[in-house]
């Protein structure tokens, strides 16, 4: 080697590139291994998340599945109910030659049995008594009448019955109200 070479191979701009060289080298070799670490989390991620999807999809189907069950239980159970009022109805129409009094009497004491077998199960009329102020949530006016007697509003004549189950107003009850 000439007294060159080697002046070029100690000098301090030559020895500094072989420095940064191999602090790069160990920064990249850090950012890889950072690299697989990151790579690894987010593979665990991902498969945690994609349980968790798969679990939510199953309690979905689950609750699903269970709501529909629930409701032909109480479909069955509401039917099984009110098969003696059929059988009273069929013995009833396979009644010939009764008087008509006999016939009432029993019809009515078929409807008795079928409106206790809806209370049973959550059935209740709608207040229209004399005197009950009209609210929308339970009464549909279907008539006005002027009525100075009575305040506005007053409920004058139920027309058809309304009904609720449990609380929740399945038919409005028909009525005619009073205005001034």
């Amino acid at each position: 080697m000439t007294e060159q070479e080697k002046e070029i191979s100690q000098s301090p701009e030559t020895a500094e590139p072989v420095e940064e060289t191999t602090a790069e080298v160990s920064e990249l070799q850090q950012a890889k291994e950072q690299l697989v670490v990151l790579q690894a989390e987010l593979e665990e991620q991902k498969d945690r998340y994609l349980r968790l999807q798969a679990d939510y999809d199953n309690y979905r189907r689950r609750t699903q599945k269970e709501k529909s069950e629930l409701s032909i239980q109480v479909t069955q159970d509401l039917i099984a109910d009110l098969l003696p009022v059929v059988d009273n109805f069929e013995r009833a129409l396979a009644a010939t030659g009764q008087d008509a009094d006999s016939i009432r009497a029993g019809v009515e004491m078929v409807n008795r049995q079928f409106v206790s077998i809806l209370e049973q199960n959550g059935l209740e009329a709608i207040n229209t008594e004399n005197d009950a102020q009209f609210d929308p949530n339970f009464h549909q006016a279907v008539m006005r009448e002027e009525n100075t007697d009575k305040p506005d509003g007053t409920i004058l004549q139920e027309l058809q019955k309304g009904y609720m189950v449990k609380g929740k107003t399945i038919r409005p009850s028909m009525v005619k109200v009073s205005f001034q």
